[in-house]
């Protein structure tokens, strides 16, 4: 992607965002089948990510519209958890807001007790998690409420030629 492509006006943000918002109210345990919850009890995990190009990461998008998405997508875990069936051994569902990134955002949920513990440990070569200060608060930041508590890092990716710094807030369920 070029220069020109991140610095451009993204068009369109309000109809996209109404086709987002639409495709988020499809991730519901009682309606349709290909996108149901809790279906992949087999594997470790299992996680939905936001299905939108570039334009709600773009700087030129409009702040309401990222922080109504960021409400909304909370709201969503809120309602996955709430639906979580009780009969399964473990399970934890946590949702992930990246920023400045917000579209790499997703809801995770973890069937395995020991990639759930293992998932927070990102101290490797190629990256690495910092916990951010506990008073700092993305949701209050943003003057979003929500009953989920949450943990905020510092994510640094660093390869050979590639580096970049991020935040990623997580809101869900903890031990």
């Amino acid at each position: 992607m070029s220069i020109y492509m991140i610095r451009s006006k993204s068009r369109g943000q309000q109809r996209k965002f109404k086709r987002l918002l639409r495709w988020m109210d499809k991730i519901d345990p009682f309606k349709n089948a290909n996108d149901l919850p809790f279906k992949d009890t087999e594997d470790s995990y299992e996680h939905f990510h936001v299905p939108c190009g570039p334009w709600l990461s773009k700087p030129k998008t409009s702040g309401k519209i990222k922080t109504a998405f960021c409400k909304k997508w909370l709201e969503k875990t809120e309602e996955i958890i709430g639906n979580k069936p009780k009969d399964l051994p473990f399970c934890k569902v946590v949702a992930a807001i990246t920023y400045p990134d917000v579209r790499e955002s997703q809801i995770i949920i973890f069937y395995d007790e020991e990639y759930y513990n293992s998932f927070w440990d990102r101290k490797g070569p190629y990256q690495i998690w910092t916990r951010v200060d506990d008073k700092r608060s993305f949701a209050k930041e943003r003057g979003i409420m929500t009953k989920l508590p949450e943990i905020g890092y510092i994510e640094e990716l660093n390869d050979e030629d590639y580096y970049t710094k991020s935040n990623i807030w997580f809101y869900g369920e903890w031990i």
